[in-house]
């Protein structure tokens, strides 16, 4: 196919001849209408090439957009899984304050109790106490429903730890303002328990006459038994029952061999019927020292030791003032 382009009177003509036999075509267009034509062409090249760029930087954006968002959907949800986390610990550690300030609370109630139950010690018959309260509980199981607390119930259990903490702190001076003096009072005690006789004199915790009436074991006569009769072997040990000073040792017919202990309380103690004195007059012991053996020498009907108190010069019963001991006394 040939194109021939004759400029007659402004106009072209335009010859389309096929190849073979085939007729041959003729278009005739005026200058004005080619150009007219060649102008909507090119303008519509432009508008088309145009729309192409426009297009793509529209995709571009579009795709950077979509990137931005993506992006930003991630650190959204990186930012509320954080923020859950934080709650779930924050919610944990408010858990654990709340029960440690019930722990607080009922530690104090606990010292209290011991404040008060020192403070209300009287007589010689020794310290005592529940300790059982004192001890941690045994481990065990646990277990249940995983049940969310609701916002209601997590603003409760603050409330609750903050008032039970302030409680705390409130009482917490003035507890140990308390404990303190106790602690004192407590000293003192213990020193007084040192210079009262208060320890139990042998090994054997077997009485076998108490203090008071009883009949005579040699006459079967009612008389008065001035003293506390322990039984025991010969041989076995007697220990001072307070710190204090031999005033006197020696051996009469009713006594047998016997030692007589003065105590800064006031106090006297008198160890009878010994197989032999294990201390000398004028020496000074310790509460739980050796002073002698167990014998049954003078006005006795067996091995034993009586064991008198006296106080302002009158003999008392030493079951006042004597602490039978335990097991783990005399380690």
């Amino acid at each position: 196919m040939k194109f021939r382009f004759k400029p007659t009177n402004k106009r072209f003509t335009i010859l389309i001849v096929p190849e073979g036999t085939r007729p041959v075509f003729r278009f005739k267009l005026k200058l004005s209408l080619l150009l007219t034509s060649a102008v909507a062409v090119g303008t519509m090249v432009v508008l088309l090439l145009v729309l192409f760029i426009v297009n793509r930087n529209h995709s571009d954006r579009i795709a950077s957009l979509q990137a931005e968002l993506s992006l930003s959907n991630d650190q959204l949800q990186s930012t509320i899984d954080n923020k859950e986390q934080n709650v779930d610990k924050l919610l944990s550690e408010l858990l654990e304050l709340s029960e440690k300030s019930k722990d607080i609370e009922n530690k104090i109630n606990e010292l209290e109790k011991i404040e008060s139950e020192l403070k209300s010690l009287g007589g010689m018959s020794g310290l005592s106490s529940d300790l059982t309260a004192l001890l941690p509980l045994s481990d065990g199981g646990i277990g249940g429903e995983d049940i969310p607390l609701t916002e209601d119930e997590i603003v409760s259990l603050a409330a609750e730890a903050k008032d039970n903490l302030s409680a705390t702190l409130d009482k917490m001076p003035n507890l140990q303002a308390k404990l303190d003096q106790t602690k004192v009072n407590l000293q003192k005690y213990k020193q007084w328990l040192k210079i009262l006789p208060t320890y139990w004199p042998t090994t054997s915790v077997r009485t076998t006459s108490d203090f008071g009436k009883r009949i005579d074991p040699f006459n079967g006569k009612m008389t008065l038994h001035n003293g506390l009769d322990i039984g025991g072997d010969v041989g076995d040990p007697i220990y001072a029952a307070a710190d204090g000073k031999v005033t006197d040792t020696g051996y009469s017919p009713a006594r047998g061999n016997y030692v007589t202990l003065s105590h800064p309380s006031g106090t006297e103690s008198i160890y009878m019927h010994l197989k032999r004195s294990l201390a000398n007059k004028g020496d000074a012991v310790k509460q739980g020292d050796l002073i002698g053996e167990l014998g049954n020498t003078g006005r006795s009907t067996g091995p034993h030791l009586h064991f008198q108190v006296m106080k302002n010069g009158t003999a008392v019963d030493p079951l006042l003032y004597l602490k039978i001991p335990g097991e783990d006394d005399r380690n």
